[in-house]
């Protein structure tokens, strides 16, 4: 499938956005910290910093430095930050920002900076770094770093600064938009140094979603599992030689990679990177890698491209989002009770991904495509217990409840993305007003974009299911089993991990969206405002959240 338009700009954004940080958790975390012990009190810096030549016009680099304290202390402390910036200053312009100038100071070749730092966040003033005039491509030394605060002992690090350096920047590959599952593609991976110096060796750190998988062929190449539950696969190929600047370098071969069985959207992003201990180690982590079994890749010489205009670290990486031809089956799961009136009873709703495919908004995915779970109150009965994640409404939508029971109309977020094997499970606590016989509500899964049902999803026949209190004849579309009368089970819903995380996501802070048809048809619904305040909200990075545990077998 090829999606156009506004889905395509849309779901490039949210995955670029996704991509980004998926690459630093692989990284290690902050940008560039080398060390990936367990964190005592130290200061953690860049390894290395590439500065453009003197005189030009092209973006500086970010300068990062952050203290890394143990665990759990947030308390307010002040740190004295001294930057001993003698091995550079010989070609390197060294000033205080702006923002720092309040408690940062130069004097000699030292910069010192005193903090009171608390709470979580623990940046702290660096200095800005500018190639001199009459400095020369290639010229390097360290800015070191050291911290003292009383009653502890703080380790200091060090930076390499050099004036020029390479820039790998990767080109696109050309992988199918719609691949088969079980195909496999051999994308040949390029890269052009558009930098001013050549590059000493070079990495590739591949890292793939869910749905694909890298076949361990290559033996250049180191492979790894992932946590996940997005980024499943990661490969790390090294290729040693020296890569000159203004040259375009290609694989000779390809690197296998196969569109699983639980593919659908996905993403494989590929990130060139210079061959160096401190860029190697924080790509390795704490990872248990496998050598690949086939021949070596080598890069070849392809030849000359125009120099670069930047010393830019985000042009090197690219990516693929594949929708593979497959699909995903969202299952509803109503359920039965039956009580007298002033009796509370719980039925326990949900939903259920019967794959094969898994399903997500980020990652390269469209947030629109795993939508939300519509909640139908029967008649006659007040809900008292509002599962975690779900935002109550009036029938036709004019009025909010926020998470407060007693709506007629409840949606439940399906989260940021749902695994191939995902039940949700939504327990409500209704309380009987009336003298009620065959009371129906209804449960749904819809999708915020797509007219009520997912694109994924072929099998629209159980998307709905029915909630029926005190029921007279057979429940159909899906019903589940009997809750019985009495004193409320607890309403709060539990969410776990039987061999995987649990999915976070849900209904954002404007509620997230049904879609009208079926029940809801006649309420008006207000689909597509209401559904882009919930992609904004993921485009924003906000929390969403479902209560989605994994199990294997049978749901």
């Amino acid at each position: 499938m090829r999606e156009v338009g506004g889905k395509r700009t849309l779901r490039r954004l949210t995955g670029g956005l996704a991509a980004l940080g998926a690459m630093a958790a692989v990284m290690g975390g902050a940008a560039g910290t080398a060390r990936a012990e367990e964190p005592g009190y130290r200061v953690a810096l860049e390894a290395e910093l590439g500065l453009p030549l003197p005189g030009s016009t092209l973006q500086q680099p970010w300068f990062h430095a952050a203290l890394e304290r143990p665990a759990g202390d947030t308390a307010a402390r002040e740190y004295v930050l001294t930057y001993d910036f003698s091995e550079i200053a010989s070609f390197v312009d060294v000033k205080v920002r702006a923002i720092d100038a309040r408690f940062c100071a130069i004097a000699g070749t030292t910069m010192t900076c005193r903090h009171t730092v608390e709470g979580e966040i623990a940046s702290v003033g660096v200095p800005e770094l500018l190639a001199a005039q009459g400095s020369r491509n290639g010229q390097s030394g360290r800015l070191k770093v050291t911290a003292a605060s009383e009653g502890i002992i703080i380790e200091g690090s060090s930076t390499l600064v050099r004036v020029g350096g390479p820039d790998l920047a990767a080109v696109r590959v050309p992988l199918k938009d719609s691949p088969s599952v079980g195909e496999v593609q051999n994308p040949r991976y390029s890269f052009t140094n558009k930098g001013t110096l050549p590059a000493a060796g070079v990495l590739l750190a591949l890292t793939g979603t869910r749905g694909l998988e890298l076949p361990r062929t290559a033996g250049n190449c180191e492979y790894a599992d992932l946590p996940g539950p997005e980024q499943t696969v990661f490969a790390l190929c090294s290729f040693p030689g020296t890569y000159e600047p203004g040259v375009t370098y290609r694989a000779d071969r390809g690197i296998a990679v196969r569109t699983g069985t639980r593919a659908y959207v996905d993403r494989l992003s590929y990130r060139f990177l210079e061959d160096t201990p401190a860029e190697r180690a924080k790509l390795r982590g704490k990872l248990s890698f496998t050598q690949g079994t086939g021949p070596a890749v080598v890069m070849e010489k392809t030849g000359a491209s125009a120099r670069s205009t930047d010393l830019y670290i985000f042009d090197n990486d690219g990516w693929w989002e594949p929708t593979a031809r497959n699909t995903a089956d969202f299952q509803a799961v109503g359920d039965t009770a039956t009580g007298a009136k002033g009796e509370h009873v719980t039925v326990d709703l949900g939903f259920r991904n019967n794959g094969p495919a898994w399903v997500t908004g980020t990652s390269g995915g469209d947030p629109r495509s795993v939508g939300a779970v519509e909640f139908l109150v029967p008649p006659g009965t007040r809900v008292t217990q509002v599962p975690d994640g779900c935002h109550g409404y009036s029938v036709d939508r004019k009025k909010s409840y926020g998470e407060e029971p007693g709506a007629p109309l409840y949606v439940c977020g399906q989260g940021t993305f749902i695994l191939e094997d995902a039940r949700a499970d939504l327990p409500f606590v209704l309380l009987i007003e009336k003298d009620v016989e065959n009371a129906k509500g209804r449960i749904k899964v819809t999708s915020t974009y797509y007219g009520g049902h997912g694109e994924h999803d072929k099998k629209p026949s159980n998307d709905s299911a029915a909630v029926v209190v005190n029921p007279v004849d057979e429940p159909g579309d899906g019903s589940g089993g009997t809750s019985s009368g009495g004193s409320a089970a607890g309403g709060t819903s539990s969410g776990g991990s039987d061999g995987g995380a649990a999915a976070s996501g849900g209904a954002s802070a404007g509620g997230s969206t049904g879609a009208t048809g079926g029940d809801l048809a006649s309420t008006g619904s207000p689909v597509l405002p209401v559904a882009f305040g919930a992609a904004a909200a993921v485009l924003a990075g906000g929390v969403l959240f479902a209560v989605v545990r994994r199990r294997r077998g049978t749901v």
